[in-house]
């Protein structure tokens, strides 16, 4: 299970003042089974002492959340759901409605990754969505600089993940402790772009 750190979710409510830890788990499935795993719930559970709020994984399709959403209520954990650039608008409905906590916009087609900049599709999608729902938005998928925050913050974007920019930053620091501290500079800055 994959950790990291996302500014504005609360159990309680979206604050952009407050950061909070999400897990996502690259795979929920087996390539040759369709169930989730016992270890998978046995490892839900023990987010809950954790100061974790959400959880996402990518690669539940809606129908096949039931379950999961059944145990991460049980733990008091969010299920997070995304939509996409290509999901039908019905779908995307659908998938609004059953997101706990807020809406996980993917802002490209692919895989994650930096990008150069963000596509001006995710401005019609964010007004796609919010007209859907009264939940938060959060876009993900090649945010890495505060260019592309202020972006879709100004789109009306609730809050941003970011991932690959921060195991990029920290991979690259000539120590952990140098950075942890860059990783705080990168992420207050990131942050301030949304409040």
């Amino acid at each position: 299970m994959n950790v990291a750190a996302f500014s504005s979710v609360s159990p309680v409510g979206f604050s952009k003042s407050d950061t909070h830890l999400l897990f996502g788990s690259g795979f929920a499935f087996p390539s040759k089974r369709l169930s989730i795993s016992s270890k998978a719930f046995k490892s839900m559970a023990a987010l809950t002492s954790a100061p974790a709020v959400g959880l996402v994984v990518p690669d539940v399709p809606l129908e096949k959340t039931e379950i999961l959403r059944m145990e991460s209520s049980k733990n008091n954990i969010e299920l997070v759901l995304l939509t996409t650039p290509t999901t039908p608008t019905d779908r995307m409905k659908s998938i609004v409605s059953a997101s706990e906590g807020f809406v996980y916009l993917v802002s490209s087609v692919g895989v994650t990754g930096t990008r150069i900049d963000v596509s001006a599709r995710v401005q019609t999608l964010l007004q796609d969505i919010k007209q859907a729902t009264s939940k938060p938005v959060a876009v993900g998928f090649g945010i890495s600089k505060l260019e592309h925050v202020k972006q879709v913050a100004e789109w009306g974007a609730d809050g941003v993940i970011v991932g690959s920019a921060m195991v990029k930053l920290l991979g690259e620091a000539k120590s952990l402790e140098e950075g942890l501290k860059e990783l705080e500079t990168f992420t207050k800055s990131l942050k301030a772009a949304l409040i």
